[in-house]
This record gives C-alpha cells, structure tokens and sequence, in this order.
C-alpha cells in the first residue's frame, strides 16, 4: 500500500511541478572500492571501480559511493535519493554487512559551522542477496536542511565569506563480505533509481522540481577472483594444446 501511495504522490508532483531537463546539467554517481583488513577498519582506496580478490571470499571490501553535479548557482542540488541493486545474476557473490552515513562529507554551506545536511535514511528494508534474490540498498538519501548542495568545485558565497565546494561530493559507504561463490563475471553492483516512488534527485529550486533522468549517469563496480593455481595450470596446457594441434595442422 506504501508503495502504491508513493507512486501517487510522485506522478503528482510530477503534474503540478514537472520535470526540468537543462541541457547542460550533469549528475554523476561513481563507485569506487577499498580493500579492508580486519573487519571495517584498515580500508585502502583502490581509486577505482574493479577490485582484485583471492579465491574462496572472506575478504571485506567498502564501497565509496561519490556523486558529483554542476546545477549551477542560483539552485544547486536541494536532495537525491538512488538505490544500488547487488548480486544481480543471483550468484549470491557479496553479502552486505555495514554502511556508514558520510552525506556530501566536505560540503560546509556554512563555513565554520557544521555540514548543514540530514545523515543517510533508508526509506525501505536493505534486502540481502541469495541464489534467488536479487540484493539491495535502497534509497541512499540526502536533503539539505536550510541550504542547497552548491555545484561540485564551484566557489559560492555565504555572507561576505566566498568558499570552494569539493570536486565530488562522498555520500556513503557500504561494506561487503566476499562470498565463497564469486566469480569474474562482470559488474557485480549497480547504481540507480531503483526504488519506485522515492529515488529522484531535487533541484534547489524551491518548487520540487524533479530533475530529469537523462541527465544522470550510474557507476557500477566490478570484483575479479585471482585463478587459482590448478586453473592457471589447466589454461596453460590448454594453450600448449592449441599451439601443438596448429602446427600438426600445418605440416599435413
């Protein structure tokens, strides 16, 4: 019923408010992973979205989700909410431990005050992946209190004091325990909007507006299992097998 409410009031807003769709806006979300040690704690940043992990999972790995825009000034950026969906090919290869909220860490629309913006909310139940589920975080939300997100590197005033905004905005993190069944199968996580109903991203505006899609780009984030040795040493034979077979080939 929550969700058929939702949708409601969201084609609702979409018909008094619209949708704006500016030609030069972007919106990106990137995912980047970290290489953890003993539980959460020891986390180094890999700078990219395809990590490297040993055979037979175990392994804890976070997940920084990044969002960068260029909404320009007067509006900037009021809220977004997305979703990232995991395990997809229901290989039930990562399996979601933790998050730690770090809403648009580095924003301070107040200099010498605190980042004036609401912690990250969950407007739904994360769902954990199976071998028949699909996993889930939903809704990654931001809204900012009493000032909007100004764009990413953008210098914006408050008062007589000018300040720069960072070149990306840091919106959570989620760490993962590697399961026993991972592969290298391609992209294992996906960002996007997801959660029918609640993910969307508001322009600064103060009318609601919805920003439209289009203009957004959605990160994914790879792991890769190491080969284990007998199946490195199965490739190589397989290899010399095809090198013998071809010359035998030539010569009749």
């Amino acid at each position: 019923m929550r969700k058929v409410l939702s949708v409601a009031v969201m084609a609702a807003v979409l018909a008094f408010v619209g949708m704006t769709k500016d030609a030069g806006a972007t919106i990106t979300i990137s995912l980047e992973w970290s290489g953890c040690g003993a539980g959460t704690g020891g986390c180094t940043a890999t700078g990219g979205n395809t990590i490297t992990v040993n055979p037979g999972g175990g392994q804890t790995l976070r997940l920084d989700v990044f969002m960068e825009h260029n909404l320009a000034a007067p509006f900037g950026m009021e809220s977004h909410t997305f979703s990232l969906n995991f395990d997809t090919a229901l290989e039930n290869e990562l399996n979601l431990s933790a998050m730690a909220a770090v809403e648009w860490n580095g924003s301070d629309v107040i200099p010498g005050g605190a980042v004036d913006y609401f912690p990250l909310t969950l407007n739904t139940v994360n769902q954990e992946s199976t071998v028949a589920v699909v996993g889930k975080v939903n809704s990654i939300e931001s809204a900012g209190l009493t000032a909007n997100l100004p764009a990413s590197g953008a210098l914006y005033s408050v008062g007589t004091t000018s300040i720069l905004a960072p070149a990306r905005y840091r919106v959570a993190q989620v760490f993962f325990t590697v399961g026993a069944t991972a592969l290298s199968d391609g992209a294992d996580i996906f960002s996007g909007l997801f959660t029918t109903g609640f993910d969307q991203f508001i322009l600064g505006d103060g009318l609601g507006t919805i920003i439209d899609p289009s203009t957004m780009t959605f990160g994914t984030a790879t792991i890769n299992v190491v080969p284990e040795p007998g199946t490195v040493s199965l490739l190589g034979l397989g290899l010399v097998g095809l090198v013998l077979a071809g010359r035998r080939s030539r010569r009749s």
